[in-house]
């Protein structure tokens, strides 16, 4: 056979193999594994995670607004948590440190301090992002925290685990992919609607702990959404608490909230 067309039938292989359909190496099965152990497993890797150093990449898209963003991130659970976030050409925009029951927000656009209990800030959206300022620690980190929940339907779809359950205000549907039992698709409904849904893919092992490497929260009623692209994290390592000051100008407006 001439020597091209051997590198031609090599290359043919190769492409196809590349395009082949991905085969999970673990296959769901009802019988190995129940929902209350998905859920303990899934409450076990939450409390695993006690610190996360993290730089993001983040891409806006609603109605009103849309554009990509840089942003670093600190944990120290279960209280505190500082994000800082960037713009195109390295604009700084604003700064978020939440405590027990303390926010700061260093809002840089605008040079305005706020400062509150955390009921001051209740229902406010950071930045032009589609979030609570109460729901970014939740989104950024992967968070999924449940009350007891009540099981409507276990089942197979699609060869992942799907759990109905309610608990509370909310109904939720729970996709749990198979090899590591985590949660790749959480819908958080009230009244048979989707209030919003989040996303969870590309799981790395972090210093032991899986954590997902790309995250989505969407609104679909308010066609908003969010991802976020982990550019490198740190998970349980020590941090300095000098890295949670915020620097302020001296010419910025300091709001109060508490007066």
């Amino acid at each position: 056979m001439p020597k091209k067309y051997f590198f031609l039938i090599l290359l043919l292989i190769v492409v196809l193999n590349s395009c082949s359909v991905f085969q999970p190496s673990v296959k769901a099965d009802l019988e190995k594994v129940t929902y209350r152990q998905l859920l303990e497993h899934h409450s076990a890797w939450q409390d695993a995670i006690k610190a996360v150093n993290g730089n993001l990449r983040i891409t806006l898209d609603t109605p009103q607004y849309s554009g990509n963003f840089d942003a670093s991130i600190l944990v120290n659970e279960p209280d505190s948590m500082l994000i800082t976030v960037t713009g195109p050409f390295g604009m700084h925009l604003g700064k978020l440190h939440v405590t027990k029951n303390r926010f700061i927000f260093y809002n840089q656009v605008m040079n305005q301090f706020y400062k509150g209990s955390k009921e001051d800030f209740k229902g406010k959206n950071f930045l032009q992002f589609p979030l609570e300022i109460s729901q970014i620690k939740d989104v950024f980190i992967a968070r999924d925290r449940f009350e007891v929940l009540q099981k409507k339907n276990f089942e197979i779809r699609d060869n992942q685990y799907y759990l109905e359950a309610e608990s509370g205000k909310f109904n939720y549907n729970i996709w749990f992919e198979p090899e590591h039992l985590m949660i790749t698709r959480i819908e958080y409904l009230m009244d048979g609607q989707i209030e919003f849904y989040k996303e969870y893919d590309n799981f790395r092992e972090v210093n032991g702990i899986y954590f997902p490497h790309h995250l989505n929260f969407v609104r679909p009623e308010q066609k908003q959404g969010l991802s976020v692209f982990v550019s490198s994290i740190e998970i349980n390592g020590k941090i300095n608490p000098d890295a949670y000051k915020i620097k302020v100008s001296d010419s910025a407006t300091q709001i109060d909230l508490t007066l």
